[in-house]
């Protein structure tokens, strides 16, 4: 493991090349996470921004930019944008922000392609002739090859090939451990069932990937669960996006090479779609596309603008890949509906939604030890929510539907972190110090292995999600695990949700509306035995439809119908 230590100093130079502050950040995401977060706490200026994102105090960051840009000198506010961007903070520098910063030269790219326009960065680089403009007007150049998809624009559609390999390669955006969320657990499940089915699949990560996300100690290879990934951690430089993306290719290549892939399946986003499908047409291997999002959405829901370069380049690119893979994976119908408005062939279109592992059905789990732990009444009725917490969640909506409740036999399990988390906890005090009698508990982030014992404790699984492009569009995997459980969920009337849960596995109710919400969860509090009905079917659901054994036996049917010969 220690001989990734170089690696890690050449992915620190690398980063250096584009941009001074972020070879601090690299250097500052080595830190032991305390060491860090003091560094975020208790300096000001540029390092403070960097130190606090490394350590993942995102909020912070951005309010450390925010009042170091108030009244600072063109200089200053250069190195302070600067420092956003080297920690990836381009879509968290909001228009408040934004308006504080100068209006011309270095700093005003920075905000510009901070909002999503790129053409206007370039614009404003015109002329500037400093280390950092022209590192920034270099990476620009690469980024906009990549938005544009220009490694894929003279690829050709294939719609079957033969192809003498067995095995698969996976090709994702980050994994597990490293990474815990819907996208890596989805990987996880998908590729150990596989592989429990016999199928030889493999998962491959981007190149640097995760060393240069501070995680140093790691082999080029290892194996959780069975699933076998492999890391890509070249000596070259990886500090443009467009030599990233050719990197990438070439891993995705050697690999498939190496363990005799019959098809590659790329998983969001957009680079990781088109490095297969580069891979693939040097191979003359095809190219399964599973699109888990849409990320011009997720971009346009977090503020960006749809008349920005990153949001019409990224739908572009993003279409542009559906429309090359030789067929489509989503996760919903409704996604589905998406693909097919695209112009994608229907035939080629199929729908593997989120799933649970199959011990999920079969296996104890421990809620009542949670409980215990967390000082819950065992005769409390627990409506919960496992998730990431981010705005577009909802979950202030959950916690303003304890308020109206003031039930003392309710009491409201957040589990997770996120942006969200420290407004929320400041709200639940707010409430208990009014004497609400609805008590709210917010645990934090809890390892994934103990997630399901976080469902068990809950009787009511919740999910409040707002009403965005996103969650028009894409189910979460965390209801299905409580389902699994035979929880009912209590969700937005939202069309994915509402093709997960209906009116027989739980309740539905208007997106954002914390009354409607205290209604439905006040319902089932007083009826268990509609509870459990509730939760039975819910069960039931799953086990018929939802579980990865099932799905790898529709993946193998997917890459059959793509394999002439197979």
């Amino acid at each position: 493991m220690l001989a990734n230590l170089p690696v890690a100093a050449c992915v620190a130079r690398s980063h250096v090349a584009r941009n001074p502050w972020q070879a601090v950040w690299v250097g500052t995401r080595l830190l032991p996470g305390p060491v860090a977060r003091g560094l975020g706490e208790r300096t000001r200026g540029p390092l403070s921004v960097i130190a606090a994102a490394a350590s993942g105090q995102r909020e912070l960051a951005r309010r450390r930019l925010s009042e170091g840009l108030r009244g600072a000198p063109p200089a200053r506010a250069r190195r302070l944008l600067a420092a956003a961007a080297a920690t990836g903070q381009w879509t968290e520098v909001d228009a408040e922000t934004a308006d504080r910063a100068p209006a011309t030269g270095g700093a005003a790219a920075y905000v510009a392609h901070a909002s999503g326009d790129l053409s206007a960065a370039e614009q404003a680089l015109d002329g500037a002739r400093g280390p950092l403009d022209r590192a920034h007007r270099r990476w620009l150049a690469g980024e906009r090859l990549v938005l544009t998809g220009a490694a894929v624009q003279t690829l050709e559609p294939s719609r079957s090939r033969r192809t003498g390999g067995r095995a698969v390669v996976h090709v994702v955006t980050n994994s597990l451990p490293e990474v815990q969320a819907g996208y890596t657990v989805r990987t996880q499940g998908i590729v150990a069932a596989q592989r429990r089915a016999g199928i030889d699949a493999h998962v491959c990560t981007p190149p640097g990937y995760p060393v240069a996300q501070g995680h140093v100690l790691r082999a080029r290879e290892s194996v959780l669960g069975g699933v076998p990934y492999h890391r890509s951690l070249p000596l070259g430089r990886l500090d443009l996006p467009d030599r990233r993306l050719e990197a990438y290719a070439s891993a995705v290549e050697s690999l498939a090479r190496g363990v005799g892939a019959g098809v590659l399946h790329a998983h969001s986003k957009h680079d990781n779609a088109q490095a297969a499908l580069v891979a693939g047409a040097r191979l003359g291997v095809p190219v399964v596309y599973e699109a888990r999002g849409f990320l011009e959405d997720t971009w346009a829901s977090r503020g960006g603008s749809t008349a920005s370069d990153f949001y019409r380049w990224t739908r572009a690119t993003e279409t542009r890949c559906l429309h090359l893979a030789s067929a489509v994976v989503t996760l919903s119908q409704t996604m589905r509906a998406d693909v097919l408005a695209r112009g994608v062939d229907a035939d080629r279109v199929h729908v593997v939604g989120n799933c649970v592992p199959d011990a999920y059905l079969t296996d104890p789990a421990h809620g009542a030890a949670v409980r215990t732990r967390l000082g819950i009444d065992p005769d409390a009725v627990v409506v919960g929510t496992v998730t990431t917490l981010n705005d577009y969640e909802g979950v202030d909506v959950l916690v303003e539907a304890a308020a109206l409740l003031d039930d003392p036999r309710v009491v409201v399990l957040v589990v997770g972190d996120g942006p969200a988390r420290d407004r929320l906890a400041a709200r639940a005090n707010e409430l208990s110090r009014k004497g609400t009698r609805t008590r709210v508990v917010l645990t934090g982030r809890v390892p994934h292995a103990r997630s399901r014992d976080h469902h068990a404790a809950v009787d009511v699984f919740c999910l409040p999600r707002r009403a965005t492009a996103v969650t028009r569009l894409v189910p979460p995997l965390k209801p299905v695990e409580a389902m699994a459980l035979a929880r009912p969920v209590v969700a937005s009337d939202l069309p994915p949700l509402r093709e997960l849960v209906g009116e027989d596995r739980g309740r539905l109710v208007a997106a954002g509306d914390a009354g409607a919400l205290a209604d439905a969860i006040r319902g089932l509090a007083d009826d268990p035995d509609l509870r459990a009905r509730l939760g039975r079917a819910a069960r039931d659901h799953v086990a018929a439809e939802r579980t990865w054994s099932a799905a790898a036996r529709t993946y193998q049917h997917i890459y059959e119908s793509v394999c002439e010969g197979a």
